[in-house]
């Protein structure tokens, strides 16, 4: 990806918490594309007016008694490092051969690659441990798994499988570069942020709002927490972030919505397969049950602004709109491909968008029977930085630039989260001018 480019310095909105920002017109902005796809051309919805709207009358905040989930939980080093993919295709296909010869020359060690008409493939097969597949290759042969399967096919230390990957070229080169390249945080590096970040922020929240009702989050010393955090690595995560009565409306609201969404675009057709949600953008006017949503972000906002952090002022400075609400659902029970794999909401730096504001609304996630986390790189695009659980009512906030390479994890059960972008209005209405004229 291409280095950051800077971003305006115009002076940011006044919004206090509660207060109605000066009115912006906005556009909703169209789905991220992969890393080094053109820029979007999928149509994006008309401006509309939801910086400047009233907020709603102010709920009253709740003492939280709910264990947060983990916020970091980058898997530990030898168990990443010792896993690899396997590369399963037929010997007797002439092109599936040469696919995996060419790849195996070109990814030496990064995947084991076995031949299924080899007579230690089921072996190989229960090594990788697909038990199912090896009964059936013990019962029927090994090549019987093609016919499903494909002539080659990736099965990847996540449990996911490409299927007939000889076909989707582009993806298996992705994964394959993926697991080469991809390593966890230093021990030293995630026990850090959990002393300094997370921790503090965990106990702040399990002392509830504030005497006067503001949420926990409001208080100079967390914000000072997770300010820091924004400014330094680029993300923060805040538990129990609306009040718990506003829940089931936004929940109500997203499963309205459903029949509505259409699958996510990529401007890439070659990475069909690495975007698997469907979504809508939604208005605020024609979704009243977002506007708690947007006060607590619009109040947000003005809190990360009064932080004294060169970061945050470079990032949000420009800040004058946000998009409409873009409703997000991974189907992860029926779809194997409900994931997003790593990209930049804002790579090249032109299209407006500076501040990603991630909301989810999935009651009892468990990320390790469910997957779907966020996972967060460092600005090198390999490290990861966190795995972020997707919990109901946590708010993921991060630079939208390629300072926060960014994926969501393959999900094993629906997934729904609601995505708000601060916006620089003059990039974004440059950069989409066009379309939200059509």
């Amino acid at each position: 990806a291409p280095p950051p480019a800077p971003m305006g310095a115009a002076p940011p909105p006044a919004a206090g918490f509660g207060a109605a920002p000066p009115p912006a017109p906005v556009g909703a902005a169209p789905p991220p594309a992969p890393m080094g796809a053109q820029p979007p051309s999928a149509a994006v919805g008309a401006p509309s007016s939801v910086f400047g709207a009233a907020p709603p009358p102010a709920l009253a905040v709740a003492a939280s008694t709910r264990a947060a989930a983990p916020f970091v939980a980058p898997p530990p080093a030898p168990a990443f490092v010792a896993r690899k993919p396997f590369v399963f295709f037929d010997g007797s296909d002439a092109d599936a051969t040469e696919m995996a010869r060419y790849l195996e020359e070109a990814n030496p060690g990064v995947a084991k690659f076995v031949d299924l008409n080899d007579p230690n493939a089921v072996d190989a097969i229960r090594s990788a441990g697909r038990e199912q597949w090896a009964a059936s290759a013990a019962a029927a042969g090994a090549t019987s798994l093609c016919s499903d399967l494909g002539k080659l096919f990736l099965a990847l230390p996540d449990g996911s499988v490409l299927t007939n990957a000889n076909n989707e070229r582009w993806l298996l080169g992705y994964e394959l570069e993926y697991w080469k390249s991809v390593t966890p945080m230093p021990p030293a590096e995630r026990e850090r942020m959990q002393q300094t970040i997370f921790g503090p922020l965990e106990m702040m929240r399990m002392q509830g709002p504030s005497p006067d009702g503001q949420p926990w989050w409001t208080s100079p010393n967390a914000v000072q927490v997770w300010g820091n955090a924004l400014g330094s690595e680029g993300f923060a995560v805040l538990d129990d972030f609306l009040p718990p009565q506003a829940m089931p409306a936004l929940f109500a609201a997203s499963e309205r919505l459903k029949s509505s969404m259409a699958a996510g675009k990529t401007d890439s057709q070659v990475s069909t397969k690495g975007r698997g949600d469907a979504m809508v953008w939604a208005k605020p006017g024609d979704v009243p049950e977002l506007g708690p949503l947007i006060e607590y972000l619009n109040a947000l906002v003005s809190c990360a602004l009064e932080v004294p952090s060169p970061a945050i002022a470079a990032h949000l400075n420009g800040v004058s709109a946000l998009s409409d609400a873009q409703v997000a659902i991974f189907p992860g029970e029926v779809n194997p491909d409900s994931r997003y794999i790593r990209h930049v909401d804002n790579e090249d730096g032109l299209n407006g968008r500076l501040l990603t504001c991630t909301f989810y609304l999935n009651e009892g996630w468990d990320a390790a029977r469910d997957g779907g986390e966020l996972r967060v790189f460092d600005s090198d695009q390999t490290t990861i930085k966190a795995d972020i659980s997707p919990t109901s009512n946590r708010l993921v906030v991060f630079f939208s630039d390629s300072t926060v390479p960014h994926e969501v994890r393959r999900s094993r059960r629906e997934r729904r989260a609601i995505t708000i972008w601060y916006l620089d209005q003059e990039k974004h209405l440059n950069y989409h001018g066009e379309e939200l004229i059509q």
